[in-house]
């Protein structure tokens, strides 16, 4: 018996957005080629514009390659087929429909980006995911593919509640209304969404109009914080954001800097695996222009770096944000670098409000942060800061104490611990060394102290308290020397347990800190420590410190 055709073919659909007409979500290289046609049209009595063409190459790119490798003339032409069906939505907008090849036409900054995302959150069965692909925010854009052909939920991929932006999904989705004869739909979605499309014009502008309605709908509960964090990616939006940027760098040195752009600027530190590199003793600045420029202590501060890209490039300090470069050195005289050449503009943390919407500049990219998920952000920030510490840490009088040292040796004689500021253990997970903690205390708190002024991100304490509490809660060897460093500082062994109980961060500020005065990232960090340390049962809290003199 022959199989009933299908009245849907899998297609891939894309959306435009703010355009005059039609052929402004073609880009222009196109539309002025020969080998492009554009052509008006109607479909089921909608204007539609169908732009084809085949991309013809004399000869393809490997060709010479190949010829010499293997020493036999080779004459191959290619040719690429592309087409985009646009059908006109609303006044500003419409559907595009590729084949072949013909994404490359759309003009991008004319994309809706994450349509295809924002469908599928309203419309995927939250227990039928198939695959994700997941950008996690930290400065190595890692990048986690994820598959389970059965199906489970977001559970199942390890997917965390704060700093994770989904990319891309496939599931089986429930789309009512769609010409295809089956409730559950398989998907594929990114910034274009993939399903059964109807075969004619009506069935096609049935199943568009289905599509949209899902728009409407509210997200899934349990998909809802797959949608509230996204990276901006429109060429137009980021150079308008950077713009933002640009003015409020452009006022001629980091003194002049009104209140309200120091409270949106900061400095943050740009990797998140501080192990890779070790602990920092001392820096310089490349790509200055400044041959003079010597080996400085500690890391650069905010000022530093601002006034280094302003007086290189005062009219466009961020294009010298992108060439001037910081590199790490592990000892205080630059002979041996640990890191390699980190642009600046990647230590930067910036928050910016365009449009009634919050977006942040982190390791040098943009990101849109939803409403409600940065009120979610704060609710659960402001929970790890209300926890009652098991320490209360001490005022730091700067006249008495100038620094971080001798700070940590007066802090640790209070709460009956050692310190072991700088001391760093090495193993053969980590040849680097990293600070287990700057505290330790007799009931095994692992305390984390950090100034962190108001130009300052606490992103630099929080991923030194992430390395420490990974090492040791996997690492036999790391908790072995760790013991025995702890006994060369005063301390007893059985300050060392097997499993860790308790991390606590001492973020030093004027006047104190508190859960809202952190930056955004900073707050998502922050969040993602608290849940890895949650789920092995160990218990994180803020002890905010009040630095004066």
């Amino acid at each position: 018996m022959l199989r009933k055709p299908s009245p849907s073919a899998r297609t891939t659909l894309y959306r435009v957005r703010g355009i005059a007409n039609l052929r402004d979500a073609i880009s222009s290289k196109y539309l002025s080629r020969k080998d492009i046609s554009a052509i008006p049209t109607t479909v089921n009595d909608r204007s539609a514009l169908l732009v084809k063409g085949m991309i013809h190459k004399d000869q393809a790119s490997w060709v010479p390659r190949l010829s010499a490798i293997s020493g036999i003339e080779i004459e191959l032409s290619n040719s690429t087929a592309l087409a985009l069906l646009l059908i006109q939505d609303g006044d500003n907008e419409a559907w595009a429909l590729s084949y072949g090849m013909g994404f490359h036409l759309i003009d991008r900054t004319k994309l809706d980006n994450g349509f295809g995302m924002r469908v599928a959150i309203r419309t995927a069965s939250p227990e039928a995911i198939q695959s994700l692909t997941r950008t996690v925010l930290d400065p190595r854009s890692r990048t986690d593919r994820s598959s389970i052909p059965a199906g489970a939920a977001l559970r199942g991929f390890g997917i965390g509640d704060f700093g994770e932006v989904i990319t891309r999904m496939s599931a089986t989705a429930e789309l009512e209304g769609l010409s295809v004869d089956d409730s559950d739909t398989r998907v594929r979605a990114t910034d274009s969404l993939n399903l059964p499309l109807g075969k004619t014009p009506e069935s096609l502008t049935n199943d568009l109009d289905a599509i949209a309605q899902t728009l409407s709908l509210e997200p899934k509960p349990e998909l809802q914080a797959l949608e509230q964090l996204k990276r901006v990616k429109a060429k137009e939006m980021i150079d308008r954001l950077d713009d933002i940027l640009r003015k409020h760098l452009c006022d001629g040195s980091i003194g002049s800097l009104d209140d309200d752009t120091m409270s949106r600027l900061a400095l943050g530190w740009p990797f998140e695996r501080v192990d890779e590199y070790g602990t920092p003793s001392s820096f310089k600045l490349i790509g200055t222009g400044n041959r003079r420029t010597k080996i400085a202590d500690d890391l650069p501060t905010l000022e530093v770096l601002v006034d280094a890209i302003i007086t290189k490039n005062p009219d466009d300090p961020l294009k010298a944000a992108k060439s001037i470069k910081v590199v790490l050195y592990r000892d205080s005289d630059g002979g041996e670098p640990i890191s390699g050449a980190i642009p600046v503009v990647n230590w930067l943390y910036y928050e910016a409000e365009l449009d009634n919407i919050r977006y942040c500049l982190f390791d040098s990219k943009w990101y849109a942060m939803d409403t409600d998920y940065a009120v979610l952000l704060k609710a659960r920030v402001k929970k790890i800061f209300d926890r009652e510490a098991s320490v209360s840490l001490p005022d730091w009088n700067i006249i008495d104490y100038p620094d971080e040292a001798v700070y940590n040796a007066m802090a640790a004689s209070k709460v009956g611990g050692v310190k072991l500021d700088r001391r760093l253990l090495q193993t053969e997970q980590h040849p680097q060394g990293f600070e287990a903690c700057d505290i330790l205390t007799s009931q095994g708190d692992l305390i984390h102290v950090k100034h962190v002024g108001r130009s300052t991100s606490a992103s630099h304490l929080i991923a030194q308290a992430t390395v420490a509490t990974e090492a040791l809660r996997y690492d036999n060897q790391a908790r072995h020397k760790l013991r025995k460093l702890v006994v060369e500082a005063g301390g007893e062994e059985e300050w060392v347990a097997d499993r860790l109980g308790s991390v606590i961060l001492g973020i030093a500020r004027k006047g104190g800190v508190t859960a809202t005065s952190l930056f955004s990232f900073t707050q998502v960090t922050l969040a993602r420590l608290d849940h890895s340390l949650d789920a092995s049962g160990v218990r994180l809290s803020v002890v905010p410190i009040n630095r004066y003199g």
